[in-house]
């Protein structure tokens, strides 16, 4: 089984991890000093995929924060509060908060066998909660400037700011991508640079690379040289890490279907074939078709018809799907000065405007069946399930 550590006390982080060494099926995937943020927390936990977790409960109100925002976004993870003494006061405070077990010091192999006996009848009962990977989604232009990267990054920020969606953004145009200046990211790191590190990286590493707008998380296309070093090992390691941190992953794609372009949608859920209603960009559109149908990829592409003119002047969303060869699954209408307006606050297109409540209806699509809501509250179970290990050396106030 897999465990993470949070025990800020030196000492008492010592007597754990030592004691925890003469257990051979526990494997201690990562070890946390100070008390992290809760965010951070669920980043880690979604990361390392423990089947629990020992926190200390000396900062009693760090501990509950932690307890709490796994008790919201990983229902059922067991949480093994960790103290120097059993302060009586306490224990009524750590069964509402649902943890079932308390681990005093001195930790030894005696306590610490009991804890992790009942830590397994509590297992055998109640599986540890899967961490569910997020959705990839990709989007791909029919041809340059028809849009896509204003709807990718749109999207994107109504999932993460609208639906509240663990959502990150990937430019993957490797020689065009303008997210970094869409978004006005600054000195942020790239996808690039996350390729590079593939082999290194970890929670901490990948929380200083990306960029931030609002809550939504953002590696840009970097310097628009593509490096030669780029492999699809690392490619792989880099999208597998990410789809254990988000919910959703948005990438906007280049136009073209070179090998990196076509591993992301290999890996993708759904791809999004984005064209606009005039003839060049419908035609490229049913090219770019045929070539993904001989890839074995034309079954996740939907439609995306962008720059509607509401005027009815040029082609109807049924010629447009005659052209393309597939129906529209989505259109969006031509708001010059919305996106224009936008570029220049380094903001996505307002979701009040007609292209934006678009905009929301396909984040909607795209936002994980109930992610977005908080677990109703569990009824707790008190001192019938309370557990605190037996010590040859004292007396317990409690014991389950």
């Amino acid at each position: 089984m897999r465990t993470i550590v949070v025990i800020p006390d030196p000492a008492l982080n010592h007597d754990l991890v030592t004691a925890l060494a003469e257990f051979p099926e526990i494997e201690l995937v990562r070890q946390v000093a100070p008390y992290p943020e809760p965010d951070d927390f669920l980043r880690i936990v979604r990361a390392r995929r423990p089947d629990f977790v020992f926190i200390s409960a000396q900062d009693f109100d760090q501990f509950q924060a932690l307890a709490a925002a796994v008790d919201v976004r990983m229902p059922g993870l067991p949480v093994i509060s960790v103290l120097h003494d059993a302060d009586p006061a306490l224990i009524p405070k750590l069964m509402h908060l649902g943890v079932r077990d308390l681990l005093t010091s001195p930790i030894t192999h005696q306590k610490l066998a009991e804890t992790l006996a009942s830590l397994a009848e509590q297992l055998t009962k109640r599986p540890p909660p899967v961490v569910r990977l997020g959705d990839l989604y990709a989007f791909l232009p029919a041809k340059p400037g028809v849009g896509a990267s204003t709807i990718a990054v749109s999207t994107s920020c109504a999932l993460s700011d609208e639906l509240h969606i663990r959502t990150l953004l990937l430019d993957c145009d490797l020689m065009a991508g303008v997210t970094k200046f869409l978004l006005k990211l600054g000195n942020s790191s790239s996808i690039v640079n996350a390729l590079d590190h593939a082999d290194a990286l970890d929670e901490d590493l990948w929380s200083q690379m990306v960029g931030h707008w609002d809550g939504l998380e953002v590696l840009h296309a970097g310097e628009l040289v593509p490096p030669t070093n780029l492999t699809s090992a690392s490619l792989e390691v880099v999208l597998g890490f990410a789809r254990g941190l988000y919910d959703t992953i948005c990438a906007d794609l280049a136009s073209s279907l070179d090998p990196f372009t076509v591993q992301i949608m290999r890996e993708a859920r759904r791809i999004f074939l984005v064209t606009t209603p005039e003839l060049v960009p419908l035609c490229l559109a049913a090219d770019r078709l045929r070539r993904l149908k001989d890839l074995g990829l034309a079954e996740k592409v939907s439609l995306l018809l962008n720059r509607k003119n509401l005027g009815h002047r040029g082609l109807s969303d049924g010629e447009a799907a005659q052209l393309a060869g597939l129906p529209v699954a989505y259109s969006f209408s031509n708001d010059y000065a919305g996106v224009q307006g936008a570029i220049l606050d380094g903001v996505p297109v307002s979701h009040r405007s007609g292209l934006g409540h678009s905009i929301m209806a396909l984040a909607q699509s795209l936002a994980p069946a109930a992610s977005h809501h908080e677990a109703p509250p569990r009824q707790r179970r008190f001192l019938e399930f309370f557990h605190v290990p037996s010590s040859p050396d004292r007396e317990t106030a409690w014991k389950g």
